[in-house]
């Protein structure tokens, strides 16, 4: 704790010397440090370092509305088609910054006299200047590649696209350079990034690249599915994490809010929130219905046998509002509230029952809540927050990464595979196994149930729209109905509502026909949802960037 207080403390106090000197000197830039008074010290380049923590890595965000798992407080534009080019974007403009800055810091560091003593800092920036080259390939495609410092005269500043091919290159030569400079888990400070979660990174774009390419049509995507399935196995082998079960049974959702990531053991990369320095106010934006859970997402966790609820027996159907909760996957009532359960809700210090749909003080309204991520901490006030680190990776992506990974490269993955990856997952939760003879006697399909399994446990972590497009299946997903709970001819049909003594108001009773498709509540129409295979597989270019730029080219249909 005391290494990682260390990490706020002097991200800050750089913050305050890149910021506050210009007063004075007047010299650099805003968000610069001026290089012949900088990069003589250990702790020169430690503080340089600290700024990536605290401004590239991932807060926790809503993307999964733009997917078909969650619906937001309203539309969104991105998976309903509707989204247009705007004239600047953040993702790009930020990714751009950090990376000058990780330029800055790979040039010094290689470059220094006592590189063997920053030799962990210079791993950082490369590191860094991956990430962040990756958010770019993974919204935009190709992008401009600048590996080096540039002054505003030099003609790289208007560079052209290079392939994307060539960026993951070059992304993957610099993780490989940071594996090589940063220092195992064990000999690595605490809250900073070491040689195994560098892999780890590798490991996911790997995945996602090589999916890509063979799904795509992309180039040889058997290169980067060997690299991924390498890289996660090197991860799990090292032994260096392993997943959260401090809370037995309920592990799965304590993971979220019961530890910081230090203590952790599942917590590869972490965005840090401590209340007194930066709260984390992602929990009360989910208690207002930020993130509201589909059908889509609640049928597709497994009943107790392992099946599907279309082939289950165990399945309890629709007909009061918690019967579909019942003999289904723990994961699915540890992140979907179980209606009328009393839980403690950020600006709240009491325990009160939950009625997802039925709250008319929030933006809860297609009959699913949130649970994931919800704090049992008493938070009363306005903005409640929390102190809860935010997971940007952490060791159940690396097994789902091996499994998916061992069956994209071979189309059929062993059962001593499973168990090493989608299966200790399941051993949590107490699921049964997932075996090749499960899916032969039950007629599933293997793909199916390891992406099945992959959503179920990454969901609302912002994954989803990703899989989606890089598995080429937005085109078909995307487009249909939002739907929610099944209101026709159930509980939630009724004009008052009672479970456990408590009663309240259905929101849904008398709902009209145009608020229903085949009985169950309609978020929004697949008829005002639309995908365009040659245009929305990637997001565009920010306009002012385009037309300050004659070389670089826009995204085809925008």
């Amino acid at each position: 704790m005391k290494k990682l207080a260390v990490i706020y403390i002097t991200t800050v106090l750089i913050l305050l010397l890149v910021t506050g000197c210009r007063k004075f000197l007047d010299l650099q830039p805003q968000s610069e440090i001026s290089d012949p008074t900088y990069w003589q010290t250990k702790k020169d380049f430690q503080l340089a370092a600290n700024w990536f923590y605290a401004n590239t890595l991932d807060d926790p965000n809503y993307n999964d509305n733009m997917s078909d798992i969650s619906f937001g407080t309203g539309v969104d534009a991105v998976s309903s088609g509707t989204n247009v080019a705007p004239e600047q974007d953040g993702n790009w403009d930020n990714a751009y910054r950090d990376i000058r800055n990780a330029n800055k810091l790979i040039l010094q560091g290689e470059n220094a006299s006592i590189k063997e003593q920053i030799a962990a800092y210079l791993g950082e920036g490369y590191f860094f200047r991956a990430y962040d080259y990756f958010k770019l390939v993974r919204l935009f495609g190709g992008v401009p590649l600048i590996n080096k410092v540039l002054l505003p005269s030099d003609p790289e500043v208007y560079e052209a696209r290079a392939a994307r091919a060539v960026v993951i290159d070059s992304i993957l030569s610099d993780l490989d350079r940071a594996i090589g400079y940063l220092p195992a888990k064990p000999d690595a400070e605490t809250g900073r990034i070491c040689k195994e979660a560098a892999l780890a990174l590798k490991a996911r774009i790997c995945l996602f690249e090589g999916t890509w390419r063979k799904y795509h049509g992309a180039g040889d995507a058997d290169v980067l599915l060997d690299e991924a399935v390498t890289a996660s196995k090197k991860v799990i082998d090292s032994k260096a994490y392993s997943l959260y079960t401090g809370k037995g049974a309920e592990s799965y959702r304590y993971l979220f809010i019961d530890q910081t990531s230090e203590d952790n053991p599942e917590s590869i990369i972490a965005k840090k929130y401590r209340l007194n320095i930066n709260p984390n106010g992602f929990i009360y934006g989910v208690s207002w219905g930020n993130l509201n859970p589909t059908k889509k997402i609640a049928d597709m966790y497994l009943c107790a046998d392992g099946l599907p609820i279309g082939k289950s027996s165990l399945f309890k159907g629709y007909d009061s509002c918690r019967s579909e909760y019942y003999n289904r996957d723990p994961r699915m009532t540890q992140s979907l509230i179980l209606p009328a359960k009393s839980i403690i809700r950020p600006q709240y210090d009491t325990y009160r029952p939950q009625w997802p749909g039925v709250d008319n003080n929030r933006n809860i309204n297609s009959g699913y809540m949130l649970y994931k991520f919800i704090s049992e901490v008493p938070t009363p006030g306005p903005n409640a927050t929390g102190p809860f680190d935010w997971n940007v990776l952490r060791y159940a992506e690396v097994l789902l990464i091996y499994a998916e990974a061992r069956f994209e490269r071979n189309g059929a993955i062993s059962d001593a595979d499973l168990d090493l990856s989608v299966n200790a997952l399941r051993d949590r939760v107490n699921m049964p196994h997932l075996t090749n003879a499960l899916v032969n006697q039950n007629g599933l399909d293997m793909r199916t149930e390891i992406r099945r399994e992959r959503t179920v446990e990454l969901a609302f972590e912002g994954f989803r729209w990703d899989d989606l497009r890089r598995w080429k299946t937005a085109e078909t997903e995307l487009p249909q109905s939002v739907l929610s709970i099944k209101v026709t001819g159930t509980q939630w049909s009724l004009k008052t509502i009672t479970i456990d003594g408590s009663s309240y108001a259905s929101k849904f009773y008398n709902s009209p026909a145009n608020q229903l498709e085949n009985g169950f509540k309609l978020l929004q129409p697949g008829s005002q949802r639309s995908f365009n295979a040659q245009k929305n597989y990637l997001l565009p270019l920010p306009t002012k960037q385009v037309s300050l730029n004659d070389q670089l080219e826009q995204n085809p249909g925008w």
